[in-house]
């Protein structure tokens, strides 16, 4: 991902991870869970828009594409989805009106042409990193409210 935003600099940089998503009991609260989100491959996406305020990625079919190809070859022996949209800003991470915007948008998106597309955008932590530092921060939106999200990386 810094290598992605490395090579975007001073643009946003964009891409998307694939991985597993585990939900697990929280301990002694019956009705009470707890989600992890495993990263098992990033792809970086070249944006279609060179902006330090925004990225965009208007081919659709082809972004369909990219994720039904990284799906397939990663399925082998696990349950490999798409889990993150990740994008850069210049300076800082935290989510832009636009990035929020985007969010509720795509956590609801609905597009019967694009079905495939459209459900693997449910639920999607959003990465965001800072250009200059490279720290991330992780966010996700649920029933429309978006919240942060503790990220580990590992290396």
């Amino acid at each position: 991902m810094k290598k992605c935003v490395e090579n975007a600099y001073p643009n946003e940089a964009c891409g998307i991870l694939f991985g597993e998503i585990a939900q697990i009991q929280i301990e002694n609260m019956e009705d009470e869970f707890a989600y992890y989100y495993k990263a098992n491959e990033f792809s970086c996406i070249n944006s279609d828009q060179k902006s330090t305020v925004s990225f965009l990625i208007e081919n659709i079919e082809k972004l369909n594409q990219v994720i039904r190809e990284k799906i397939e070859v990663l399925r082998i022996n696990e349950e490999i989805r798409l889990i993150s949209i990740f994008h850069s800003h210049p300076s800082g991470n935290y989510p832009s009106m636009t990035d929020i915007n985007n969010m509720r948008f795509l956590n609801t998106f609905s597009d019967v042409e694009h079905k495939f597309v459209s459900k693997a955008f449910k639920n999607l932590i959003w990465l965001i990193m800072d250009g200059t530092n490279f720290d991330i921060s992780g966010f996700i939106c649920l029933n429309s409210k978006i919240y942060q999200i503790e990220v580990k990386v590992n290396k």
